[in-house]
């Protein structure tokens, strides 16, 4: 009996000596993560291959999987990183990639994380684009890049660039040929556009795609034209016109080209073309 009434009230303690002991260990490897991991990120790229011999892919996973674990404990804690602690998952993940170029889980944790979470916009398109080289069949990297550059960094023409590639990858969707066009439109680069657009409609057999293509040719056609004709009134004038109608009026234009989606163009405040339809079908 005696027995018996001890077994409750010891595991009991030994229950509450496990949960003290994983706690300080969680706390300590919390605590000198930095310091473990941040010294070995640091090393210079050639030194960290030379230390991990042969054994790179483990060291790489190793790596990885402390990212993972301390992000993961900040995440439960409801914590955010500071600074230094994102330059260290920043310098990390530089390392990982360093040993193995093609493992791809540090490419994406850098693009889902370094761009929102830390505003290291350039440190995650860094990693990217060394990942568009060790991996230049993957086409994600690259639409990762074209997302980063047009919505994070405002620059069209290097995204444009970056789907243009992503378009030409295995199993990529057929709507990033014609948005890489719509990139090179916004950027100005109509022959770009032009080029790409006349490429997807040589290689498009589907009827109704066939049209959408040749439909945005034409509205790129147009608004090419008439930006032409805005550069010229801006030469002649020293000025952008403030309405299309001015084209009219000046004599650069006899007629309004027409919107083939049923919009009408107009000049926005930077001098470029757009069109009220969006380059939408109605």
């Amino acid at each position: 009996m005696k027995v018996r009434f001890l077994i409750f009230p010891t595991l009991s303690l030994l229950c509450l000596i496990n949960i003290f002991c994983v706690n300080k260990l969680y706390t300590l490897r919390t605590e000198n993560w930095q310091e473990s991991i941040g010294h070995f990120s640091k090393l210079d790229k050639d030194v960290a291959k030379g230390l991990t011999l042969e054994f790179k892919g483990v060291a790489s996973d190793y790596i990885m999987l402390k990212i993972l674990t301390f992000m993961g404990a900040k995440l439960l804690e409801d914590k955010q990183l500071t600074d230094e602690e994102w330059q260290t998952v920043y310098l990390s993940l530089k390392q990982v990639t360093n040993l193995d170029p093609r493992f791809m889980d540090p490419y994406v944790v850098a693009a889902m994380s370094l761009p929102y979470e830390a505003d290291m916009v350039e440190e995650a398109n860094e990693l990217l684009k060394q990942a568009t080289r060790a991996r230049p069949e993957n086409r994600h990297p690259f639409f990762f890049l074209w997302y980063n550059y047009f919505f994070l960094l405002n620059d069209p023409k290097t995204a444009g660039f970056y789907l243009q590639q992503a378009a030409q990858k295995e199993g990529a969707p057929g709507h990033y040929g014609t948005l890489a066009a719509r990139m090179h439109l916004y950027a100005g680069q109509f022959e770009n556009s032009i080029i790409l657009l006349k490429q997807l409609l040589a290689e498009t057999t589907n009827p109704t795609r066939k049209k959408h293509i040749e439909t945005r040719i034409e509205v790129t056609k147009k608004i090419a034209f008439l930006e032409h004709k805005i550069k010229i009134y801006r030469e002649r004038y020293q000025k952008n016109p403030a309405k299309i109608g001015d084209l009219l009026s000046s004599g650069l234009l006899k007629k309004l080209p027409k919107d083939p989606y049923g919009g009408d163009f107009y000049i926005m405040e930077n001098g470029r073309v757009y069109t009220t339809s969006k380059m939408v079908e109605p």
